[in-house]
Order: C-alpha cells, then structure tokens, then sequence
C-alpha cells in the first residue's frame, strides 16, 4: 500500500523536527564537555599548579568513572556497535539516556584519548526509539524512525552529511516500511536540519567540535605520486600497530578485569603520566589537531612520530581501562601527526603527505574506504581526494594480518580479537 502525498509531507515535518531535536541535544552535551574540559584543564589547572597534575586529575577521574560503570554497568556502547543493531531491528533501549550522558561525558572531561561519537549515538539513539514509540499515532512507519536519527546523528558530530548518509545505508538488507527513495529524502532531511541545528547554536552559543582545514596541495608531482603508495603502507602499518595495541592490552588488562575502579584509576594514572611527556596523546584529538597544523614542523619527526603512535595504543588503554568513547577522532588525529613526521623526512608537498597516510591509516582501522574518504573531506581540500582515495583503498584492502588474532564479530561489525 502506498504511502499518500499528506503523509508524506507530515514525514518530512516530522523528520526535520527530529533531526533539530538531535542538534539540539547534541550541541548541549558537547557545550557541556567544553565547560567542564576548561574548568578541569584550565582554570582549575592554573589554580592548582602542580607538576604532576594530570596525574592526580586523571586518577580522580578514573575514580569517578570506576565508582560509576560499578554502579550502572558498562557504557556508552561503540557507535558501531549501536550502529549494527539498529540495522538489525533491535531495539536500544532508552530508560537510562542521563546514565549513558554521564558516561559519556566523564572520560571525555578527564583527558580520556577518546572521541564523543559513541556516547552521543548511543544517547541520541535511544531518544529515537522513544520518538518511535510515543508518536507512532501520527504515522505507521516510525519503526524507520531510528535508523534516520542514526543517520542525522553521525552526520551532526562528524559535521559531514555524505559520510553519515554512507555509513548509514551501507549494507542496509532489512527490509524498509518506507520506500526506498523516500527513505533516502527521509535521511537527508534529519542530517540536515541536525546540521543545521547544531550550526546555528554554535555560532551563537560556542561549544564548537570539529577537525581542522588543511590548505589546499600546493603541488603534486611526479615525486607526490611515487610516494603516495610507501606513504599509504605506512599507514596501514600505523593501523596493524592499533590493532597489535588491541591484542596486548586486553591481554595485560584481563587480570584487573573483575576490580572496575582499580582499573579505571589506573588507566587514569597511565594516561595522565604518558600526557605529561607527549600532551597531545591525551583528549579526543580534534582541538589538539589544529595545534599540530600550525607548529609541526617545530615539533619535530621523533615527537610527532610518537605522538602519533602512543595515542593509538593510548586509546585502547583507556577502552580496556573502563574509559569507555569513540576511536574515529583519535586514529584522525593519529594519521595527522604520522603523516606530519613523514613530511618532515621526504621532499613532497607536507598536505599530500598527510593525506595519504591518515586516510590509510583511518581505513585500516575502520575498513569502510568509501565512508572514511567523505568523512575526511571534511578537513582536507578537495585536490586531497585522489591522494585519500589512494590511501583509503589500500587501508581498507590489505587485511589484519591473522597472527594478531583481531577479526569482525559478525555479530557486532567491530573488530575484535579472536576468543
């Protein structure tokens, strides 16, 4: 039965108001991070001037977040992982939302080398099927509901809505309620009107996320092209380094696996001790990004290279430590400053560079080439696209290598070290 033109307009109404409500709410929670990142970082720092202070800060709250999972459980969920079981029909529950925002916000706040992106889906989600439940009067398909405010919700954190569409559409096999074509309207107009949303309380209010823009390539020559597959192999190295990280650090977590706030106070004192040394390893990236941009060639090919490196295993401490968010911000963050060290040692144009090697290394991490190179439009210039395109297919071409032990779950789409 088809749907009718007056159902149709009150879809999109109701989409657009959904899609606002996301921005919205995302907005909030990320103005929220901000305040608390400057209390914390800054003017409780400054007041409190002490060496050792992301030390005892990140203790602190590796405390608060240990005492928190013990009280309510793991969470938040990956964004993958939420992503998965909405394409399966499963339903995310939605009575804990204020649980899964605290969560969410703690690592975040305390240094945690962490990205928002899977507290804010797994928030917002829920919101969706609460949505879906309480308004199913207006329209019969709101069971589709979720899936869109999926879409308009990766498309307002990563401030890209080709990447959100893609991610979202990619092996999409349930069968729809609502015709195909017009999901594909539905998706756009909740990406949209969130992006839309988000945009214009940013401009008035601040709390402002997102990565940095890279200038346009300079020049691209023979001796770029050359360079461009060693540079993408470099990044596919970077990413086999993420998931050896995996494999050793839930293996030397795995005896503090019962004691939760042992371990959370520990991952904090770890994460603030390595962020004395190299800063930049700590927090989700974005910000620290822009910084890198302007002062890399100060920073110099060892700092950047470990830099580089240590956040990728910084990253899953803090995931096996109970510091629980995103990796998609970090490992950006991470292909950034690898590519910026390789510039410095090879005589082609710095953008170039970085390109390549953070666009192989982000696809060898997320094994989606096509969803990493619109996502990574967002930061770098349209003349990078080839260059990304190159790294990207072969970071998502070359597999993990089998003696590491890491492969998909089936169940949940993440890679995941063998049982």
């Amino acid at each position: 039965m088809g749907i009718k033109f007056k159902e149709i307009i009150v879809m999109i109404l109701f989409v657009a108001v959904l899609g606002g409500t996301i921005g919205g709410i995302t907005w909030g929670l990320l103005f929220i991070m901000n305040l608390g990142i400057s209390f914390v970082w800054q003017d409780l720092r400054n007041a409190a001037d002490l060496t050792l202070y992301p030390v005892v800060i990140c203790a602190i709250g590796g405390l608060l977040i240990g005492l928190w999972e013990r009280r309510f459980g793991p969470y938040p969920r990956e964004m993958a992982e939420i992503l998965k079981d909405v394409k399966k029909g499963e339903k995310i529950p939605y009575n804990n939302l204020h649980i899964i925002g605290v969560s969410a916000l703690l690592p975040l706040i305390f240094g945690g080398s962490l990205g928002p992106e899977a507290g804010l889906t797994g928030v917002i989600v829920g919101l969706c099927f609460w949505f879906s439940d309480r308004f199913s009067f207006i329209f019969s398909e709101t069971a589709e509901l979720p899936q869109i405010g999926m879409a308009a919700t990766i498309g307002v954190i990563f401030g890209a809505p080709l990447f959100a569409f893609v991610q979202q559409i990619e092996d999409e096999n349930k069968p729809a309620e609502i015709p195909k074509n017009l999901k594909m309207l539905m998706y756009f107009v909740g990406i949209l009107s969130g992006y839309g949303v988000l945009t214009i309380l940013q401009s008035s209010f601040g709390g402002r996320l997102g990565l940095g823009h890279f200038p346009a390539i300079e020049k691209i020559t023979g001796t770029e092209w050359a360079a461009a597959i060693p540079l993408a192999l470099v990044g596919v190295a970077a990413g086999t380094l993420y998931f050896l990280f995996m494999k050793i650090t839930k293996a030397a977590v795995k005896p503090l696996e019962t004691n939760i706030v042992i371990r959370a106070i520990l991952g904090g004192m770890i994460l603030g001790g390595i962020g004395i040394f190299l800063p930049y390893t700590m927090f989700s990236g974005e910000h620290e990004m822009v910084e890198v941009m302007n002062s890399w060639p100060a920073m110099g090919f060892t700092v950047l290279l470990l830099t580089g490196i240590v956040k990728l295993l910084m990253g899953n401490i803090c995931h096996e430590m109970g510091w629980r968010g995103g990796n998609i911000f970090p490992t950006i963050f991470s292909g950034v400053s690898i590519g910026y060290a390789c510039a410095l040692l090879l005589p082609i144009d710095p953008i170039f560079c970085v390109a390549v090697v953070t666009a192989a290394l982000t696809a060898t991490v997320m094994r989606k080439p096509l969803a990493v190179i619109l996502l990574l439009l967002i930061c770098f210039p349209i003349n990078g696209i080839i260059p990304m395109t190159i790294g990207a297919v072969i970071g998502g071409a070359i597999p993990v290598p089998k003696w590491i032990g890491i492969a998909e779950d089936p169940k949940s789409g993440l890679m995941q070290q063998h049982q």
